[in-house]
């Protein structure tokens, strides 16, 4: 059980917040059934996961900037796809950027690309590994550098996310 403190205390914090109560004895609750979990499941879970989870820890202020970014880049594709939609004025200007991806692990990339392709206004075509290339669709080919950054700063919050 020494090596459980992390997981048995994360536990009883999500118990707290599951129950909607942020008391003392909530959070003692919490505890009792998070020992009782660690008990039950501690055939199940292998030594390793246990010991990278204060690791997973220290990456949850990193992930949770990275979400924050997320939501605001897919509100934000939101409403620039809505007003080219909308608008009758407004055109788009499709285009194909190809991005370095040499030296960034397969889950860096798929990461990366999932967060592209969820973003409204760009796609993410097609990742070639050997080239060291992902092809990356986008509505607004006109700001080629502002897609280039964003693409920076996506790259930029995976990362941190996972290095």
């Amino acid at each position: 059980m020494r090596r459980y403190p992390y997981l048995i205390l994360s536990l009883a914090v999500t118990w707290m917040f599951l129950r909607g109560s942020l008391t003392i004895l909530s959070f003692v609750e919490g505890l009792f059934f998070g020992i009782i979990a660690a008990i039950i499941t501690r055939a199940i879970i292998r030594p390793d996961v246990v010991e990278a989870f204060p690791r997973v820890l220290r990456r949850l202020p990193a992930f949770l900037r990275y979400l924050g970014f997320f939501i605001f880049s897919v509100l934000e594709g939101n409403l620039d796809v809505t007003y080219r939609a909308l608008h009758p004025r407004s055109q788009v200007h499709p285009g194909i950027l190809a991005v370095d991806v040499k030296g960034r692990s397969e889950l860096e990339v798929t990461m990366m690309a999932n967060t592209i392709t969820l973003t409204p206004g760009t796609l993410t075509m097609d990742v070639n590994m050997e080239m060291g290339l992902m092809f990356v669709h986008t509505i607004n080919a006109l700001d080629m550098e502002r897609v280039r950054e964003g693409l920076k700063e996506v790259e930029r919050h995976v990362r941190r996310v996972l290095r």
